[in-house]
């Protein structure tokens, strides 16, 4: 019986010949040889059509449990369809942490890791820097164990599951630590004409943008291991009501007249949301925000030395629009990487979103504007989110790119892992 796939942007929805669910590498190793097309599924989180297949999707959802944990070392082998939820408060349990962590946590490891997923803080890579090693089934059937020691393991951790399915992964992870978090405003032009101080001076920086507002809520988070001091109860006034039911509310409200109503909203919801407020909690408390309402979203990263230039520029690309925007822009940064198809390849990264709630007639002309934008400054677009991908521009911005179409024929000769969507950016 087939069932309908749908994704948690409602952005698509598909119907695979079967699901399936292996329990065992033997079972996924058997699936993989008696099938000609198959693509792994996580959580569907993704607004891309990654796992869009009409044949045999295969969820990881079986290899959940954590296999083992080497205190000595501070690695924790696990089955990589976990929910990053599930292994962080395992991990918890043991006094154990993520270094670091992106925004939501619904993701399984093995989907945000292979997604190129990031948090943010300019000495922080994406997540995948975390893993020590990972085994693969390649489309042979033959089940293999990557390390840090290999060349393909930069290739294939961040590969979207093109050349296999990655079912097991070994993360290098950290005593539990707290997070010194420190919410306040502060103009927009003074966050440009003062960027490095911000980034500078705390572990994990970002800010959100609720245009058209003048100021911007920022987010200046350290690491510390300082006596937790953050309230229940003030949690759930800050991240429950104001954050989910209060904003939900509004943004209901302001779909009654987007064009007078949403302005002064979001100007509303960046006072209320950006008073300044300071607490000590656990790490992911200060590493996750509330999981928001279904809504569109694109990212792409950027050169970091151009950040300045850049948001002056992302700036005037939102004031000048005649679309409104009910959602929260988010800016983040990130360290370069060696992993082939991260978007931060080698390159210190500026992070930029548009995100908005809109009809998907206005949507696709906001994206299209927002891509031409972004591809004329040589972003590189989030592998786990909307883009328009296009080979040869793709081609252009990463420099390893034919080696891993050169890797595809060898772990995937057949092209069992194929589908519309990487199709495109692989140009097969």
């Amino acid at each position: 019986m087939k069932k309908n796939i749908t994704n948690f942007g409602r952005t698509w929805n598909f119907n695979p010949k079967q699901i399936t669910f292996p329990a065992s590498v033997e079972e996924l190793k058997h699936l993989i040889k008696t099938n000609a097309s198959l693509r792994p599924m996580g959580s569907k989180h993704s607004w891309s059509k990654g796992i869009v297949t009409k044949d045999t999707l295969v969820s990881l959802k079986r290899f959940n449990k954590i296999i083992t944990i080497d205190f000595e070392k501070l690695q924790v082998t696990t089955g990589a369809g976990i929910t990053l939820k599930s292994l962080i408060f395992q991990l918890e349990k043991k006094g154990l942490a993520l270094s670091n962590l992106g925004s939501i946590h619904a993701q399984t490891l093995a989907g945000a890791i292979c997604t190129g997923t990031h948090g943010t803080g300019k000495n922080f890579q994406c997540l995948a820097a975390q893993v020590e090693s990972f085994e693969m089934v390649d489309g042979n059937g033959g089940n293999y164990l990557f390390t840090k020691q290999d060349e393909v393991f930069y290739a294939l951790l961040t590969g979207m599951g093109c050349c296999g399915i990655i079912h097991t992964i070994t993360i290098n992870v950290v005593n539990t630590f707290q997070m010194h978090v420190n919410t306040d405003t502060k103009d927009f032009d003074e966050v440009i004409n003062n960027l490095e101080h911000y980034t500078d001076n705390y572990d994990h920086f970002k800010f959100w943008w609720l245009a058209p507002s003048k100021k911007v809520i920022l987010f200046m988070n350290n690491r510390t291991n300082a006596k937790r001091n953050d309230s229940n109860l003030v949690r759930f006034m800050k991240d429950d009501v104001i954050s989910v039911v209060l904003y939900r509310l509004l943004v209901f409200i302001g779909k009654l007249n987007r064009k007078k109503l949403i302005p002064a909203i979001n100007r509303f919801l960046t006072h209320v949301g950006g008073k300044h407020f300071e607490r000590i909690c656990k790490s992911y408390i200060g590493f996750l925000t509330p999981l928001p309402p279904i809504h569109r979203e694109t990212e792409w990263a950027f050169d970091s030395r151009n950040a300045r230039k850049l948001l002056q520029e992302y700036k005037k690309l939102f004031l000048k629009d005649e679309h409104t925007y009910n959602f929260v822009q988010e800016v983040r940064f990130t360290r370069a990487d060696e992993f082939w198809l991260s978007p931060a390849y080698q390159r210190d990264s500026i992070w930029l979103s548009m995100y908005n709630m809109d009809t998907t007639q206005n949507w696709e002309t906001q994206l299209k504007k927002f891509e031409t934008w972004a591809m004329q400054n040589e972003g590189r677009p989030h592998w786990g989110k909307e883009a328009n991908l296009k080979f040869d521009y793709l081609q252009q911005q990463y420099p390893k790119l034919q080696d891993f179409k050169k890797l595809l024929h060898k772990y995937d000769p057949d092209g069992k892992f194929t589908n519309d969507w990487n199709r495109v950016f692989c140009n097969l």
